[in-house]
């Protein structure tokens, strides 16, 4: 017999947009395909299925200070 209550569900998301001048980032999860999530930086936790750490933490959403 299968425990419904103790799943770990992991839900897809998505970037949409990266903004490096305000270091904001866009993106998306798989439980509300239609509503864009905007955060500073990498988010801690997906405001609609609760996952932490939605964002792969290989992601850095860093200001360029040097121009050529």
């Amino acid at each position: 017999m299968t425990d419904f209550n103790k799943t770990s569900d992991q839900f897809l998301h998505f970037i949409v947009t990266i903004d490096d001048q305000r270091e904001m980032l866009g993106f998306c999860c798989d439980t509300q395909p239609l509503v864009t999530v905007s955060s500073y930086r990498r988010p801690k936790r997906c405001p609609f299925c609760k996952q932490e750490n939605p964002v792969s933490k290989a992601l850095t959403v860093k200001k360029d200070r040097e121009r050529i």
